[in-house]
Order: structure tokens, then C-alpha cells, then sequence
């Protein structure tokens, strides 16, 4: 039974009356609509309309789009549906960056750049520009606090995307996230449940697997989990990673090959989160277009079995027609009871009811609400505050800063990312960088502008004609990726600092702390987490001196090894 005045929903008595009323005037299809959140891309062809093609989704979660199209197309799905939408979005690092939110929003930092600042008031105010240029938009819904912990410095997904790898830090920062939209009627989602960031693997490529054991997870994990689930967390993302520890706890009679990922396994979402954690919330799964989800078991069945098994939202469809004829052929055939579809459901009136969605108010509000508030004043001063805050030196063995274009006047700008671009062209930050070290007096050149030692120039030429190798190391986590450790361009490295020892070398990372992994040579090293603009005038403030560095790193930027500290 779903308690609705119980934590999270605390609903009142015509708010219960709505859940239930709305419930019983359901048909078996209206339903089964209600499970689906779709996506909504903002691509040439693409109609939201379409989303309608086959039942009406109880929800959609945005991919970047522009404030005014994201506002105008909310006004649409809404006067579409006939109960009110979810509409989430990726809102991890303010109303802009990562991989979802406004094109055109603030973009404050990563998770990790906040977690850098070790004060939640951080996390706190980005959170507020999330819910408050999300909530300008009609979103209601945002896939965040990612609680994962950053474990494992291979993990090509965690990384600057979550807090760190200290529990108290993370727990401190995901609740001043929900603070935030919860004062601005915005549901937040804890995930990766039931943890990211022990494998060294991509759960968009496979299942991947947290190995702890369970006194380790309780330990870590759950204790996470549970106190931002007594905290109130409304919704929970279950994804494609395998616990078999936690698996064995709940039936030990359970053999390897049955061992199911967190979206799909009924050990894990009942036996663990409905039963001993007391989660009494939603329940979504993670994108099932992901291999992790598709390889489990044949789609026909992982469909409906994803609900029967226990999470109550299904994300994202391969094939809308499809999918949703699997779901109706579960529930016709017995693999999806009726009661764990009511269940469901119910959980799922119960979320929107939290969030007043059942009161004929304005479900998205006027396009003048969200011209006040994108990227207002107000917010990119907050952004500029925490990138100051942020920023961390992880060393300078050779004393090299502050910067002076007396000491090193002549500078080779190398750019490190793993972003599609042009043969010859620039990232946007980089190029905004080397402007600000021209403008305090330095000769800048970007290193692929001019030969390298070789043949044609010798070292000591070379020398003379460079003062200070500066490397840009933007290299993003994302999907479908094994690794993020950086590929040099030629098989001899000529573009790595393979002359630290001959020319002053500094590496700035604007993405991944880790990459001392692959330059432990470099003496000099600084960690910024976010690659925008306040970040990049932040890191030159600091370059010059005339800005401490006040960072605290949330992981071991060392990595473990011991070279790198040297």
C-alpha cells in the first residue's frame, strides 16, 4: 500500500481524493500511459506531438533546448494531456551545461566544482538557478542530486558530475540541492541507485557492477541513500548496475545468472528500497535504451518486468508503439499484475499532487517569468562567486606561480579535449583564455600554429622561442565512452609534456580531476572542474596572483599512485 501522507507526498485530504478519484477513472491504457516518461529533442522533424502517437506518457524529460522554445513547447504538452505532465530535465549544473537544460541558461558549475568549494551554500544557490530558470520553463522534475561516490578514478561516467568521494560531503551537498527546488516546487531524483562510481565501466554500454559487499554498501552507499531518503527525496533512479552482494542478502538462494541491475531487479528495488529502506517514493528507471538495460533480458519482457519488479516509471522508449504494446501484452498475459500497475500509478498521482499539479493552476508560466530570470544578474554573480571559491591547486613543485610575462613572456597554448571539433578550430573557453593571458601582456600561440623538436627545429630553438608550455584540458564524461585518459595526437606524444624538464610546463584541467594519471611529470598542476566562462577568468585571476586558491578537493586528484605526487 502507498501511504500518501506519509514522506515524501504528505498529501492532504482533496489531494488524497484526486489521487484516488483520478485512479478509478483510469482505463487499463490510460494507465499504462501514466508509466512512460519520454524524451524530447530539439532536432529538425521533431514534433511533440508525436509523443501522443500511442498513449498520453505521464511525463517527458527535456534534451537541451532554448528557454523560449522549452516554455512554449511545456504550454503545449500540458493543454495536451489530460492529467498534468511531469516535465523533467538534467539540471545538475544550474539552468545550462552537462548534458541537459536551457542552451541559454546560467551554467554555474559541475557538481564537483561546488563540492569544491566545501560549502553547501554553494550547492545551495546553484540549485536555485536550476529550480528557478527550470521552473520558468514548466519543468517540475529534475533528474538530480547524483549521489554517486567517486571511487574509482577510471569510472568514465562519475567523475565531476558528483560530489566527490567523501559521504558526509555528498550528503551535505545533495540536501542543499533539494532544499533548493523544493522551496520552488521543483521534485528532485537521487540516482544512481544502487551506485556509481566502484566500476570502471560505462552502465550505457553494459551492466555494469558496484562489488561491494553489504556491510561495505550499507556503510557508504546506503548510508547515503537512507538519510536523503528520511530527508524526503520524492523520486529515485534505479539504473543499470548490478549489486550482487545486496542481491545475495535478500534470497540467498539466488544464482549469478539471475542477478538482474538495479531497474530491473525486485531484490533490489523491493526487498532493499521498499522494505528495508522505507522508500516511499517514486521510483523511476534509468534510460532503457542503455545496453545495460537492453542486455538483461529480451525487451519483451524487460519492459513490463521493469514495473512488476518494483520501480513505477519506465524511461524513455526505443519504439513508443512497441514498447507500449510490450506493456499491454505484460499485463494482459499476468507478468504485470494489476496491482503492482495501480501501485504504480498511484505513486505517480501521488508525485504531482505533491507538487500541486492536480489544482487548476498555471502549469507553465509566462514567457515574461522566464526573461527575468535567465541568466539575471543575480545568477551569473552567484556563478562567478562559487568558480572563485572552486578552483584548487593541486601543486607547483617548481614554484612557477603566479604567472608574469616578465618571468615567461612567450607561451604555447595546448588544448587537450575530447569534444567533436574541426580540424583548426578552437573551443570557445580556450579561445576566451588566451585572449585574457594576451590581454595581461603574455605572446600567446596556440602549439600546433608552429613546429615542434624535431627535424626542422631543435630543442635549444624551441626553447628560445617558448617560455611556458600552458595545457587546456577540457575531456567531458559522457555516454558510450570506456575511458576518458588522454590520447595524444602522435604515437611519440609530441604534443604532451614531454619537456617538462626543459621548458616551465602548467596543466590546467577544466573537466576530469584525474588527469595527473597521465601527466604525473607536470609539476605544476590546477584542478577547475567546469569548463565555462566564469571559470576561465576565475583560473586567470588566480594564475596572476591576484586571486588565492581556495579550493578543496572533493577526491584524491593524485589518483593513488604514487608518481603523481612528485
Amino acid at each position: 500500500m502507498v501511504d500518501l501522507k506519509a514522506k515524501p507526498f504528505y498529501l492532504d485530504d482533496d489531494a488524497c481524493a484526486w489521487v484516488k478519484e483520478t485512479l478509478a477513472g483510469m482505463t487499463d491504457h490510460e494507465k499504462i500511459g501514466q508509466l512512460f516518461c519520454e524524451i524530447l529533442w530539439d532536432r529538425p522533424g521533431s514534433d511533440p506531438e508525436d509523443l501522443f502517437s500511442n498513449i498520453t506518457p505521464g511525463g517527458v524529460m527535456y534534451r537541451p533546448f532554448s528557454g523560449a522554445r522549452m516554455n512554449e513547447v511545456s504550454h503545449l504538452l500540458q493543454q495536451k494531456a489530460k492529467i498534468p505532465m511531469l516535465v523533467a530535465c538534467n539540471l545538475e549544473r544550474g539552468g545550462s551545461g552537462g548534458n541537459g537544460g536551457l542552451t541559454d541558461g546560467t551554467y554555474v558549475a559541475s557538481p564537483m566544482g561546488a563540492a569544491a568549494t566545501d560549502d553547501p551554500q554553494q550547492e545551495y544557490r546553484l540549485g536555485l538557478v536550476a529550480a528557478r530558470e527550470g521552473a520558468a520553463v514548466g519543468i517540475n522534475w529534475t533528474f538530480e542530486p547524483i549521489i554517486d561516490i567517486d571511487r574509482n578514478p577510471e569510472n568514465p561516467i562519475t567523475n565531476v558530475r558528483t560530489f566527490g568521494s567523501d559521504p558526509d560531503r555528498i550528503i551535505r551537498m545533495a540536501k542543499a540541492y533539494m532544499d533548493a527546488c523544493r522551496e520552488n516546487g521543483i521534485a528532485t531524483t537521487i540516482k544512481h541507485f544502487p551506485g556509481d562510481g566502484v566500476d570502471f565501466r560505462d552502465q550505457h554500454l553494459m551492466a555494469s557492477v558496484n562489488s561491494l559487499s553489504a556491510d561495505e554498501w550499507f556503510a557508504s552507499y546506503g548510508r547515503i541513500y537512507q538519510e536523503l531518503i528520511d530527508y524526503g527525496a520524492p523520486t529515485l533512479m534505479a539504473s543499470h548496475i548490478l549489486q550482487p552482494a545486496l542481491c545475495r542478502m535478500v534470497n540467498p538462494e539466488i544464482r549469478d545468472e539471475e542477478i538482474l541491475p538495479g531497474s530491473l531487479s525486485k531484490e533490489l528495488l523491493q526487498g532493499i528500497l521498499r522494505e528495508k529502506m522505507g522508500f516511499n517514493g517514486v521510483i523511476v528507471t534509468d534510460a532503457t535504451q542503455m545496453v545495460g538495460f537492453t542486455c538483461s533480458m529480451p525487451r519483451r519482457q524487460a519492459v513490463p518486468l521493469s514495473i512488476e519488479h518494483g520501480a513505477d516509471i519506465f524511461l524513455f522508449t526505443i519504439n513508443q508503439k512497441e514498447d507500449v504494446k510490450y506493456m499491454t501484452e505484460g499485463l494482459e498475459s499476468g507478468l504485470l499484475s494489476r496491482a503492482r500497475l495501480d501501485e504504480a500509478v498511484t505513486r505517480i498521482l501521488a508525485l504531482k499532487a505533491s507538487l500541486g499539479l492536480h489544482k487548476n493552476k498555471e502549469l507553465v508560466p509566462d514567457i515574461s517569468v522566464l526573461n527575468k530570470v535567465l541568466r539575471c544578474p543575480e545568477h551569473i554573480q552567484w556563478a562567478e562567486e562559487l568558480a572563485d571559491r572552486c578552483v584548487t591547486l593541486v601543486k607547483d613543485r617548481e614554484g612557477l606561480l603566479p604567472l608574469s610575462p616578465a618571468k615567461t613572456p612567450k607561451v604555447k597554448l595546448i588544448m587537450v579535449t575530447n569534444e567533436k571539433v574541426a580540424p583548426g578550430e578552437v573551443l570557445p573557453e580556450v579561445k576566451l583564455f588566451k585572449e585574457l593571458l594576451e590581454k595581461e601582456g603574455f605572446q600567446v600561440d596556440y602549439f600546433k600554429d608552429s613546429p615542434y623538436p624535431g627535424a626542422e627545429i631543435s630543442l635549444e630553438d624551441y626553447r628560445r622561442d617558448t617560455d611556458l608550455l600552458i595545457y587546456y584540458a577540457n575531456m567531458k564524461v559522457s555516454s558510450n565512452q570506456t575511458t576518458i585518459r588522454i590520447t595524444w595526437d602522435d604515437f611519440l606524444g609530441e604534443d604532451s609534456p614531454k619537456y617538462v624538464c626543459d621548458i616551465p610546463t602548467l596543466f590546467l584541467s577544466f573537466s576530469n580531476p584525474y588527469h595527473l594519471t597521465d601527466v604525473p611529470m607536470v609539476k605544476t598542476y590546477i584542478n577547475a572542474y567546469t569548463s565555462n566562462e566564469v571559470t576561465v577568468r576565475a583560473v586567470v585571476e588566480k594564475l596572476m596572483g591576484r586571486s588565492a586558491f581556495k579550493g578543496k578537493s572533493p577526491v584524491d586528484p593524485f589518483c593513488g599512485l604514487w608518481d603523481t605526487k612528485r
